[in-house]
């Protein structure tokens, strides 16, 4: 593929002029869907994502019209001077060639949007190539992710377990899920997601079950069959295509981002709906904090950010939509700005009010190998023509239009024609002319529309042959009066458009101060949320500090049950080896009602008061080390009874 050929030129102008366009676009679809959330606060989520998807279709639909228009017109392959076109390709066109009186200075500088326009037009190889670069690295991420979706799909999974596995088709006919729905167990990942258009999967973490109560489990799988219901995979992919071709568009990303916000409030709702109790869904949202992580995106994730959280929590707990934070509110206000300053430049217009006529020139299809179209720029000067005395010029300028082709054809098509034209108007009716045309210079001099003085190439006509070209003369006469009708009612135009310039500098002197207070308020927010910041920070560290020492209760509470255990074993080893002993000794003969108390100086059983042989011989066997008291249901007092150990210092 040459790209030097004029059809391959044509596409990457159109898409370069496209992509530029897509911007002022994107700019007034971010300043309606400001409107938009602001119009919409009580809304439900349901709502606004459909406007914000109307949005997205209609900024889409509006690129898509652009390339379109810019391709197929083919005013890109005319529009530069002298541009090589092969023959056929230009087909027959109405070429409409405009002048004004300060057309010289428009076609070196003109608005500063024209400047940007002409500059891509210029440089729209390298513009394209460029793009291409970045669409194609975004395009081989998005392949990546795809990619690991795929392993994470094949690798290490489990089949549901089988107590959730009636639970969970439960849950979708709730849900009103009609589709075949695959669900497996991964230990690959650590939120919930689902994959798949037409043959969903969701894809569960191996720990789920094992961490969170059936209650907030139920919630989650809910809010994923959500996500079924709506499709919303389908649309994730629209969005992930349409943010790879306009990676460059800040409007374009900040809808895209609004749109999957209000698809995870409306997978919120519908859950709730179904489960018709908040409280365990927002457990089930703060106990997935700890799992939050950075996934691909073409998964639909139960929660990745904090922040997202935060706000879908609130939303549902207060059951209000989240409003226009300080950096949206400035972004809509710069939108909307820029919209306007557009739309200033676009018809901003001379400041002179005597504005050149329009001449159009319509030209037969020429199958000429190349194709010149020149406008010269209109200039004011003074004509030599000698003037009747006494008279005032109040009206003086010259209009100059050439069209060349060099055709090799042998049509009757005038392959040279150049008009030159100057028009001096006096009050007493008297007007001069300076023509030139098919080579000749003519000097017509008209009192009240009669010609009174006419010089051909600096000769001067004779009064009385000035018949023999009165045809020819009133034939390029009624071209220019023509023209100069044409003339008044584009400067009314003009006049009209200047003013309606005047009311777009107003309004966008008024943006601009509007802009600036939004301004001094996002930079004041932005110094309050630094100090929340600080402020958080210090509590996450008393918080962590906090931890640290119940994890050190915690580690000496654990210890102190270990040998709270091992001394209730050994009491209960030495109570029963001493019940043995009794028993062994005929003191007992049965454990029922037995009560006993050995100590250093007695040994009382069942009331009474042991032999000393007896006594000596438990109390060498079970006193050697450390002196106790050992009780066993004995009664010290009427009403109470004492079992146990009590060690002597």
């Amino acid at each position: 593929m040459n790209i030097n050929e004029p059809h391959i030129q044509k596409l990457m102008q159109a898409l370069c002029l496209t992509l530029i366009h897509s911007i002022w676009q994107g700019f007034l679809v971010a300043a309606l869907a400001g409107l938009m959330l602001m119009l919409t606060k009580k809304s439900r989520p349901a709502t606004r994502y459909n406007l914000l998807a109307l949005l997205l279709f209609c900024f889409v639909a509006a690129a898509s019209y652009t390339f379109i228009t810019l391709f197929s017109a083919g005013q890109i392959a005319t529009e530069s001077i002298g541009m090589n076109a092969n023959p056929g390709d230009l087909g027959a066109y109405q070429t409409i060639i405009s002048s004004a009186s300060n057309l010289h200075e428009m076609g070196a500088s003109s608005s500063w949007s024209g400047v940007i326009m002409d500059f891509c037009s210029r440089h729209a190889q390298v513009i394209v190539a460029i793009w291409f670069l970045v669409f194609a690295f975004k395009s081989f991420q998005a392949t990546a992710g795809m990619h690991y979706l795929n392993k994470i799909k094949t690798r290490n999974i489990h089949p549901l377990r089988d107590t959730w596995t009636s639970k969970f088709d439960v849950l979708a006919k709730k849900m009103k899920v009609r589709q075949i729905i695959r669900v497996i167990e991964s230990e690959n990942v650590t939120v919930p997601m689902v994959v798949g258009v037409f043959k969903p999967l969701v894809i569960i973490p191996f720990s789920l079950f094992v961490n969170l109560p059936e209650s907030q489990i139920e919630a989650i799988l809910l809010h994923e069959l959500a996500h079924i219901k709506r499709r919303d995979y389908l649309v994730n992919l629209i969005q992930i295509f349409c943010e790879n071709i306009f990676f460059f568009n800040p409007a374009l990303l900040w809808i895209s981002h609004l749109i999957k916000v209000e698809r995870e409030h409306c997978c919120d709702d519908l859950a709730i709906a179904v489960t018709e109790n908040k409280t365990s869904f927002v457990h089930a949202l703060v106990s997935f904090q700890e799992y939050n992580m950075q996934g691909s995106a073409f998964e639909m994730a139960f929660s990745k950010k904090r922040n997202h959280l935060l706000d879908r929590i609130k939303r549902i707990i207060y059951s209000n939509n989240k409003p226009l934070n300080a950096m949206e509110k400035l972004f809509v206000t710069i939108s909307l700005i820029t919209v306007a300053a557009l739309s200033a430049a676009v018809t901003k217009v001379a400041p002179e009010s005597n504005a050149a006529p329009v001449v159009k020139v319509a030209s037969r299809p020429i199958s000429s190998p190349r194709l010149t179209l020149k406008v010269a720029a209109l200039v004011f000067q003074t004509d030599t023509l000698p003037k009747k005395k006494g008279t005032t010029v109040t009206n003086q300028q010259e209009e100059r239009v050439e069209i060349s082709t060099n055709s090799s054809s042998d049509d009757n098509v005038n392959a040279d024609v150049s008009v030159h034209t100057n028009v001096n108007v006096n009050t007493e009716g008297i007007s001069t002319y300076r023509i030139n045309s098919d080579g000749k210079d003519y000097d017509v001099v008209q009192i009240d529309g009669k010609t009174a003085l006419l010089r051909i190439d600096g000769k001067e006509i004779p009064k009385d042959q000035l018949g023999n070209y009165k045809q020819e003369i009133d034939k390029v006469m009624v071209s220019i009066k023509k023209n100069h009708e044409e003339a008044e009612v584009h400067r009314a135009h003009a006049d009209k458009m200047r003013a309606e310039a005047e009311v777009y500098k107003k309004e966008s002197a008024n943006y601009r101060k509007h802009s600036e207070g939004f301004e001094k308020q996002a930079k004041i927010m932005y110094a309050d949320a630094e100090k929340q910041r600080a402020y958080a920070e210090e509590q996450k560290l008393y918080a962590e500090a906090q931890r640290g020492r119940a994890d050190n209760y915690r580690e000496i509470a654990d210890d102190a049950r270990a040998a709270a255990e091992t001394d209730r074993k050994n009491y209960e080893e030495l109570q029963e080896s001493v019940i043995n002993d009794l028993l062994a000794s005929g003191v007992i003969t049965s454990r029922n009602d037995l009560s006993f108390r050995l100590t250093k100086s007695e040994l009382i059983v069942n009331g009474a008061k042991q032999p000393a042989a007896l006594h000596q011989k438990l109390k060498e066997k079970y006193m050697r080390e450390k002196e106790f008291e050992m009780s066993y249901n004995f009664s010290n007092r009427p009403g109470s009874t004492s079992t146990g150990i009590l060690y002597k210092n």
